[in-house]
């Protein structure tokens, strides 16, 4: 947590620009961003991390054996998005909107992913963007892939009535009591999804 603590300027910065859609004012800490990275099953299939920030959660899933070439981040903050670039230069750092996550797939030959890892401060967004941003996520994952969301909330990140109209289902994966604020991580899937695998 101490280490949290000690916010990065560059975030900071990014917080001020935008606060609605940094969310909070200190980086995820390490807890966080390895309870997120071990949801992801597959360490050769397409992972996107959205919301990158300070690579935190970066540096967690490539520390789990994701695939770096089958890795791509993306992040709206054009200047944290060019520190991203420099601290993971073998990576796809991708500037852009969650909202056209779609758009930006396609632009760089990219297919569906099997995982999605956000950061995003979804309950901090308008209800119209929380859609749109949960519309281009869901239709750029697998039918069987899965959205790994964590929020500071005790509430899940999507509520249920909007899950449902999604044709999703959300489930708390972990609670981590040392990051600043605590967090909860939820994994979501599509309903048909959970039937098969019963």
């Amino acid at each position: 947590m101490l280490n949290q603590l000690k916010s990065k300027p560059d975030f900071i910065s990014a917080w001020i620009r935008n606060p609605r859609q940094v969310g909070a004012l200190f980086p995820s800490s390490g807890c966080l961003a390895q309870a997120m990275a071990a949801q992801v099953d597959s360490v050769n299939g397409l992972t996107i991390e959205l919301g990158a920030g300070t690579g935190a959660v970066t540096s967690a899933l490539l520390g789990r054996g994701i695939n770096p070439k089958r890795l791509v981040v993306v992040e709206k903050d054009q200047i944290l998005a060019d520190k991203l670039t420099s601290q993971f230069p073998t990576l796809a750092i991708l500037a852009g909107d969650a909202s056209r996550l779609q758009q930006l797939l396609k632009q760089n030959d990219l297919g569906l992913a099997e995982n999605v890892v956000s950061s995003l401060p979804l309950l901090n967004m308008r209800i119209h963007t929380r859609i749109r941003v949960l519309s281009a996520i869901f239709s750029s994952l697998h039918h069987d892939g899965k959205l790994i969301q964590y929020t500071y909330s005790p509430a899940p990140p999507i509520p249920k009535q909007l899950a449902h109209s999604m044709q999703v289902y959300g489930y708390r994966i972990d609670r981590i009591l040392w990051n600043f604020p605590p967090a909860h991580v939820w994994v979501y899937r599509r309903f048909r999804t959970l039937l098969n695998d019963a």
